[in-house]
């Protein structure tokens, strides 16, 4: 039951990570194999680690929680609005020239915006044991890594078809996950 839970916890984690992931197939139809597993093990290594975070801040520090808990939802949709704006912007633009620091910035920020939620997570695992908090994180990042890895195949496909208008349709599709998430 205990593993089952953990997946569970992963899909519903990831489902950030895997819109943002198949956005960025979508961006960027002609990226390599290594790209893709670069990117969706940095979702996965995120959902991995938010929760564990969560965890030991909870366990050290009790009085933050409330506090963080309040704000979590409010860093992740700005994170995510942030980066939906930059590509509807960079989109109606067709400013096709990437600097290389803006995309890892881009990655990184999309890789906190997406695991922020698991970083609430972790404030509920404070009565389990450690070792089972690791193992479930684990799986939650192993689920993540292999969903975000598929989405980024599927925007791959897609972005093929629809390469014009890549950058709109992924902003919108953030601005959607920040609205609902």
């Amino acid at each position: 039951m205990f593993i089952l839970k953990s997946i569970m916890l992963g899909v519903g984690l990831s489902m950030d990570a895997v819109a943002v992931s198949m956005t960025n197939g979508l961006q960027r139809p002609k990226m390599s194999e290594r790209k893709k597993v670069f990117i969706a093990f940095t979702f996965g290594l995120f959902q991995f680690f938010m929760p564990l975070i969560g965890f030991f801040v909870v366990t050290s520090f009790a009085r933050l929680a409330p506090i963080l808990m309040r704000y979590v939802a409010v860093i992740s949709n700005i994170i995510l609005l942030y980066l939906s704006a930059k590509m509807l912007i960079g989109g109606l633009r067709e400013k096709k020239e990437e600097r290389t620091e803006e995309k890892k910035e881009s990655l990184l920020l999309q890789a906190v915006g997406t695991s922020i939620d698991a970083l609430s997570l972790g404030f509920t695992f404070s009565h389990d044991p450690t070792p089972e908090v690791f193992v479930s994180t684990l799986i939650i990042g192993v689920v993540t890594f292999s969903l975000s890895y598929i989405a980024l195949f599927m925007g791959k496909k897609f972005g093929t078809i629809y390469a014009g208008k890549a950058d709109v349709v992924g902003g919108v599709v953030l601005a959607l996950v920040a609205i609902f998430l």
